[in-house]
């Protein structure tokens, strides 16, 4: 059963640039919006750019479905999913966030008026919220990072949109092995082994993958039984 995230605004901390200026510092290192921009000018160009350091408590919304997206929030700790309700009202996670990872990109980019998603955090989480069009638009004084930013930008597009097709080609599966085996195989691509850890729980890994949580647990035991997987909470061995 999910428990219900909070309204916004009644969980959220904004805090000063400075006072994170560590989290910052490791999200230059491994976040490819920042590829190419120098430490010593990561507080200035966010100050640009009319960033903010915000921090959400647990089931938050970061982003309500309805509502014009024009920030790009990137997870500087915590997690999150990206949701959407089907036409039964159930919950589809789209999308899994952790550490580095960011959101509403391709929404600001397209110009929509209302999100077709939600964020909501499944964990305390420290978010970086930067307006998408500061990004796009030179500021007057012509700052030498903002040719990257634009560079890294439609990177990060083309990047998500490539990460989307993988999904589909998960969910597009014909059964629930195939899809737990499609999903599972990326994972262990991803992560370059064959026992991985999922982000995911049992509740929501069968809403990721759009199948009963029933049907998921019985089919994830059957395929233990056949030999192809082996499996302890969310940690899998592939066979």
């Amino acid at each position: 059963m999910h428990t219900q995230p909070r309204q916004a605004r009644s969980h959220q901390d904004r805090c000063a640039l400075a006072k994170h200026v560590d989290a910052l510092n490791d999200a230059l290192k491994t976040v490819r919006l920042f590829d190419g921009i120098e430490e010593k000018d990561l507080l200035s160009m966010l100050s640009c750019l009319g960033a903010e350091v915000i921090r959400f408590d647990k089931n938050s919304f970061v982003l309500m479905a309805g509502n014009e997206p024009r920030h790009i929030g990137i997870l500087l700790k915590g997690s999150a999913h990206v949701i959407q309700e089907n036409m039964e009202g159930k919950r589809v996670i789209i999308e899994t966030l952790s550490e580095g990872d960011y959101f509403a990109e391709a929404l600001c980019c397209a110009g929509v008026k209302e999100s077709p998603v939600s964020v909501v955090t499944t964990s305390e989480t420290l978010v970086l919220m930067t307006a998408f069009m500061r990004i796009l638009h030179t500021c007057p004084s012509s700052c030498i990072f903002h040719a990257q930013l634009i560079e890294n930008m439609l990177f990060l597009i083309a990047t998500k949109n490539i990460l989307l097709q993988g999904r589909m080609d998960v969910i597009s599966q014909k059964t629930v092995r195939k899809k737990v085996s499609a999903y599972l195989k990326s994972i262990a691509i991803k992560q370059g082994r064959r026992t991985i850890s999922i982000p995911l729980n049992r509740e929501e890994l069968a809403a990721f993958l759009c199948v009963d949580r029933s049907a998921l647990s019985h089919e994830l035991s059957r395929m233990r039984q056949d030999g192809l997987i082996d499996y302890r909470k969310n940690e899998f061995t592939l066979h």
